[in-house]
């Protein structure tokens, strides 16, 4: 989730700081949510990350900032002109980092490796927005909402393959892990455009004379400017360290109980049962088996005892008849 595009200042050796500390807080924020995630992937929170709405929103603000300091990096290394080998070099220093995350993907997570993740997309983006770097900022804005509105009255069915996922377009989008397409972000990019055209005509600014002399200041600033690095290792490391410590820990009851609730709620619906009736049923059980020491980590574990599943299927028969209408029993 990085740029590796300049953010130099006025002189050749000097920076924006305050660039530099935006991207090393949207590092640090993303570290956040993928050690967050990690945590509930292993069910040791009960949270599930994945599908819960203040993470997805945080997930995607944190995209979206990355996404839009690409915007106002390009602007900051191309004020003086277009520098090809420097350019050139940083697109590949990302695309290769684009193909190691692929490639590590595939291998651990071949169900949903991520082909076109923000990386690919901070690729794609930094060549499509050279045409627009020195547009007038109105056409760029037109563009920017071009690209975000883009899938709202694109979509089509024939974008529902591998070949064109990329673009966002998709009815049916992909399983991946991480997917940035095209469409809507390269809008996220090209408004970065925007403001970075913006920052330089207004460089009198005190923000933007910043050196950033704290000590929290000077930690963003060195992680901003080493976030690619932090992208591609920081992961490795949060769930080497989990493969250790989290079965010591053991998964979290609350976790468990909230991961048996969903799947008995889903049976439930699928059965046909109003969500009302079915939240009732998925809370009994839960009530049930909460009274049940250790019964939820056997399960887990694929351990339970003869009497322990006695016990579950006791629990299962007794909500359905309290609170569903008139039926046969899941069973366990």
């Amino acid at each position: 989730m990085v740029a590796v595009t300049g953010s130099e200042a006025a002189g050749p050796s000097r920076r924006f700081v305050a660039i530099d500390v935006a991207k090393g807080i949207a590092i640090l924020a993303m570290v956040v949510y993928h050690f967050s995630w990690d945590l509930s992937d292993n069910r040791l929170i009960a949270v599930d990350v994945s599908v819960n709405p203040g993470w997805i929103v945080f997930a995607r603000l944190i995209a979206g900032t990355f996404l839009a300091l690409v915007g106002v990096n390009l602007v900051m290394a191309m004020r003086k002109g277009f520098r090809a080998g420097p350019y050139f070099r940083r697109l590949a220093i990302i695309a290769a980092a684009a193909v190691i995350v692929t490639l590590a993907t595939l291998k651990f997570e071949p169900r949903a490796f991520i082909f076109f993740g923000v990386l690919h997309c901070i690729v794609a983006a930094s060549v499509l927005a050279l045409p627009l770097l020195r547009a007038p900022a109105w056409l760029t804005a037109v563009v920017a909402a071009f690209f975000l509105a883009g899938p709202h009255f694109l979509a089509n069915p024939f974008f529902d393959s591998y070949w064109w996922y990329w673009l966002g377009l998709s009815t049916d989008p992909p399983i991946t892990v991480d997917y940035v397409p095209i469409f809507p972000w390269f809008g996220v990019v090209l408004f970065g455009v925007i403001a970075g055209r913006f920052f330089l005509d207004h460089g009198d600014w005190g923000l933007w004379q910043w050196r950033g002399e704290g000590l929290v200041a000077r930690f963003l600033a060195a992680a901003g400017r080493w976030s690619l690095a932090i992208y591609l290792i920081h992961q490795p490391i949060l769930v080497g360290i989990l493969f250790v410590v989290a079965p010591l820990i053991g998964p979290s009851e609350a976790a468990l109980a909230e991961q048996v609730r969903s799947e008995y709620d889903a049976s439930c619906a699928v059965a046909g049962y109003d969500q009302e009736d079915c939240d009732a049923y998925s809370r009994c059980i839960i009530a049930g088996l909460s009274a049940e020491p250790g019964i939820l980590v056997a399960a887990s574990r694929h351990d339970l005892s003869d009497a322990q599943v006695e016990r579950w299927q006791t629990i299962d028969a007794e909500c359905w008849a309290r609170t569903l209408p008139s039926g046969s029993t899941n069973g366990a």
